[in-house]
């Protein structure tokens, strides 16, 4: 683990500084409290802060980046620190700024359907809320713990229960409240003209300078996030499919009909409990499993829905698409119907780590895909997982390849990375575009982008933070 010495000024003086700005009960030095926050479960290598704050405004965020410009320190913002790709660990030592205690839901209008909330509101605590006071709207949510932030997901461009209607959470931010390098506040949206966070329309846009960036052009402390009416019924649908090309065959058919909430397609090894321990699959056992989520007003409308999907899953049998209906276990069924789903293909192997590479790529390119990521994985060793999911209406489709592994095998993660690398080289052939890339993934991205794209991400991050103290290693900026 690398660690960052601050030579000038005197260690002992800054912290004085910080103290000063948050108080003493919220800043330390302490190597074991730095220790929780130089990693994350990903193959990106550790790196401890110098300092930890938990600032409880945005007047203090705006102190602390003053004077980390005059100090010219680094600046590291993290709510729950759960990307799995090295997204918030502090590469330049420096300042790490937990968000946590920015948690305030501010507003939630009903009427338009929004809720503005600061930059340590997690999800969990949004759908409480939104459960106990306003039960006929939720968000944009991602099956993920329930820690993750919310403004965190808009960021990376995260998915949720109702992506494959609406989008990925990105689309959903109607404004947002930054503070940027400098310490100066920007307002885009609506609420740069008064108090109302309605909307992004009709005004030029800022919000590109900020999601996407990951922390590298501002701290956001505070967005307007959509707000959608939540269904009476839910309901599902399960299916068995031998091959890809029947899968997106049927996938094709099923986005663009708007009978379907959500659909997860996952390859056998996530279905499996022993799938790390099977490097093939076994004899009888479809390649993938079709995860079907319908919802309506009443029961005639989703039994509809059911019938309409029946019909578009037989047109295609009688075309040759080899496809079962299936009815699961109950616990199975209860589980897709959570929201956050919980998602067990996710644990860890013997020595922590759990990473996985996303890629949102054309809906016709996903066999592909597939087949490739599969191809990848095996050849350097890795038992491979894929999830499919589509959004809005299929214009895009993502697919995340997963892969728990030992952080304390250097040889093992080593192999991970080169998986990552090629997996995101072979997306981008195929017109994809990674998710959420780390900062290994980051450089291969680069590698591919026309050369003045690069060159205006250095301008506008020149022109935000021209001391460089933002979030060191992100974008290789």
């Amino acid at each position: 683990m690398s660690e960052k010495k601050l030579v000038d000024p005197s260690h002992s003086r800054f912290l004085e500084s910080l103290e000063k700005i948050v108080g003493k009960n919220f800043v330390t030095d302490r190597v074991e409290e730095r220790y929780y926050y130089s990693s994350d479960p990903s193959a990106e290598e550790p790196c401890l802060p110098d300092f930890v704050v938990m600032p409880g405004s945005v007047e203090e965020i705006q102190d602390i980046l003053r004077l980390a410009n005059r100090e010219k320190i680094p600046v590291i913002p993290r709510v729950g620190g759960l990307t799995l790709s090295g997204l918030a660990i502090p590469y330049g030592g420096g300042i790490l700024l937990d968000l946590k205690r920015l948690d305030k839901i501010i507003e939630v209008n009903p009427d338009s359907m929004y809720a503005v909330v600061e930059c340590g509101v997690t999800t969990g605590q949004l759908k409480t809320y939104l459960e106990e006071n306003y039960p006929n709207l939720w968000f944009c949510q991602p099956h993920a713990p329930q820690s993750v932030g919310v403004i965190s997901n808009a960021v990376i461009y995260g998915a949720g229960q109702v992506s494959l209607g609406y989008g990925v959470s990105s689309d959903m931010v109607n404004g947002l409240e930054v503070v940027l390098p400098t310490g100066e506040i920007l307002r885009t949206g609506s609420c740069a003209l008064g108090d109302s966070w309605l909307t992004k329309y009709c005004l030029p846009d800022f919000m590109g300078l900020f999601l996407g960036w990951f922390g590298t052009t501002g701290i956001i402390t505070k967005a307007s996030i959509q707000l959608w009416p939540k269904p009476s019924i839910r309901d599902t649908m399960f299916y068995k499919i031998d091959t890809v090309d029947d899968t997106v065959d049927l996938l094709l058919k099923l986005t663009k009909s708007e009978t379907c909430d959500d659909i997860y397609i996952n390859s056998w090894t996530g279905t499996s409990t022993k799938r790390f321990y099977m490097p093939e699959k076994p004899e009888g056992m479809p390649e993938i499993t079709m995860d079907i989520i319908l919802s309506g007003k009443s029961q005639e409308e989703v039994d509809l829905k059911k019938k309409m999907i029946g019909e578009m899953v037989e047109e295609a049998m009688k075309k040759g698409v080899k496809v079962e209906e299936f009815e699961p276990p109950l616990l199975l069924k209860i589980g897709i119907l959570m929201v956050p789903q919980p998602l067990p293909f996710m644990d860890q192997m013997f020595g922590g780590g759990a990473e996985y590479l996303g890629c949102y790529i054309p809906i016709e390119a996903t066999g592909e895909a597939y087949e490739k990521g599969m191809e990848i994985a095996k050849k350097y060793g890795f038992q491979y997982l894929h999830v499919v999911r589509p959004f809005r209406t299929g214009h895009v489709t993502g697919i995340m390849y997963a892969f728990p592994f030992n952080k304390k095998d250097p040889e093992m993660v080593k192999r991970l990375l080169n998986v990552l690398v090629e997996i995101c080289d072979m997306a981008i052939k195929l017109g994809g575009v990674p998710w959420k890339p780390s900062p290994t993934v980051q450089k291969v991205v680069l590698e591919h982008a026309d050369p003045e794209f690069v060159n205006f991400m250095k301008k506008i991050k020149t022109m935000l933070d021209p001391n460089g103290i933002m979030s060191p290693g992100q974008w290789a900026l």
